[in-house]
């Protein structure tokens, strides 16, 4: 018993011999040994100066002081937490596996670089991670989850890639108007925002705004789901590509609930090849807006159509594409799916119902897989339960027609209910 009360005692002095106090210039290397280190005054990597933390450090950033990086700052597999900001001021910041927990103010990165992959980042009290005239940076396979502010916040930067990110919760402190995407991109064209799963954000999921220069980024192969609105677009000629944008809005509440929401005469981009389903509007068009659903008419094979819409739906009815302006709306070569031709024309709000017209025809998508016929092998049989329960597992959402014929239960949801429902249909 003394044995283990000595080794104890040994353990805690050790403990408390680790900690390390930090303020001012730093640089070097911060290891193990020394951990925890906690900041007891803003600190400083100075221009010129390299700072790396190894694997296993944490850092405490005193609930209120500053990590500052004018030079370089390294960090793997580092814990990052107790309020304060790490900020990036004009240096180059290099984040692997790192956890920013509980942050006051985030990671704000203002000129210079900055790289995140495989990273937290968790309850921040503001923005969780936000960029500002910067260039040759990324965010990917990170998690950022309950903001109290935007999730990902971009502005005036360019080549800033968004990649294979988890944005949810974020936005919470936007219990009333006006709600803040969780990711946001005002001024500036990020060469990738792809693969990125943006579900169940309290405001936006995606939000494109033009204010001092043209905003056009590439949004390609996202999963939008639960949102106050999809994407949001304003004044920008954003390409929305091979996205699956269901089942956005803030229940009961008109104001939301647009898959695609485009604004002002500049928000005049390319929407192709999109799942917009479950929403309660899927495109909603204002301003004199007019993004491209869909143009035979042209010879440029890359503003086709091919979006698939199903279902969005309020209190009743169906506005598929909501043309608020005067303009007329190119959307043909699209899927209506569960409707027949001649019922299309009712779920579009154009010049019958006071808005432009929508020119929807003619439609020349080739036919889709019947659903529940997953693999395409024009029978429903335990391949396709195969194929479901592979995706399941892989934790993947696949492209927008694969995705539209594995919700066998239409919940815009693809889990092990669609499994039994499958199966049951087999059986059956």
């Amino acid at each position: 018993m003394r044995t283990i009360i000595v080794f104890i005692i040994m353990l805690v002095t050790n403990s408390l011999m680790a900690q390390t106090s930090i303020t001012g210039n730093v640089s070097g290397v911060w290891d193990r040994s020394g951990s925890p280190y906690e900041l007891t005054g803003n600190i400083v990597v100075g221009m010129g100066d390299t700072l790396v933390i190894e694997n296993g450090v944490r850092v405490d950033l005193g609930i209120s002081f500053e990590f500052r990086v004018q030079g370089v700052l390294s960090a793997s597999g580092v814990v990052f937490h107790n309020g304060g900001e790490i900020r990036g001021d004009n240096g180059w910041l290099d984040f692997y596996n790192c956890s920013f927990t509980e942050l006051e103010r985030g990671i704000k990165i203002i000129s210079g670089r900055a790289m995140l992959y495989a990273c937290g980042i968790e309850r921040t009290a503001e923005t969780g991670i936000s960029f500002s005239n910067v260039d040759s940076s990324y965010v990917r396979n990170t998690q950022i989850i309950n903001s109290g502010d935007y999730g990902i916040k971009i502005l005036q930067s360019d080549e800033v890639e968004i990649y294979g990110n988890l944005l949810t919760g974020n936005s919470r402190n936007d219990l009333n108007p006006p709600y803040h995407p969780a990711l946001y991109i005002d001024s500036c064209s990020p060469q990738i925002i792809e693969n990125n799963i943006i579900d169940n954000n309290h405001g936006q999921g995606v939000g494109v705004w033009t204010l001092t220069s043209i905003a056009a980024p590439v949004i390609r192969g996202n999963f939008i789901r639960g949102n106050f609105t999809g994407i949001t677009v304003m004044n920008s000629p954003a390409y929305i590509l091979d996205n699956i944008i269901v089942a956005n809005y803030q229940e009961g509440n008109f104001n939301s609930g647009a898959g695609i929401y485009a604004g002002y005469g500049s928000s005049m981009g390319i929407v192709m090849g999109n799942y917009i389903g479950g929403n309660y509007y899927g495109v909603s068009i204002i301003n004199n807006a007019a993004p491209n659903l869909g143009d035979m008419v042209n010879d440029y094979p890359g503003d086709d159509g091919l979006n698939l819409f199903y279902d969005n739906t309020f209190d009743g009815q169906t506005w598929h594409i909501w043309n608020g302006t005067s303009s007329p709306i190119m959307a043909q070569n699209n899927y209506w799916l569960g409707l027949e031709l001649n019922e299309v024309d009712a779920t579009l709000y154009d010049n019958e119902e006071g808005g432009g017209e929508v020119i929807f025809e003619p439609i020349y998508a080739a036919p889709l897989p019947e659903p529940p016929d997953i693999n395409d092998d024009e029978s429903v049989n335990i391949l396709d339960v195969v194929v479901l329960i592979e995706g399941i597992l892989d934790m993947e959402f696949s492209d927008p027609v694969t995705f539209y014929l594995s919700d066998i239960n239409h919940d815009f949801d693809v889990n092990v209910n669609d499994v039994i429902a499958l199966i049951d249909i087999i059986v059956q």
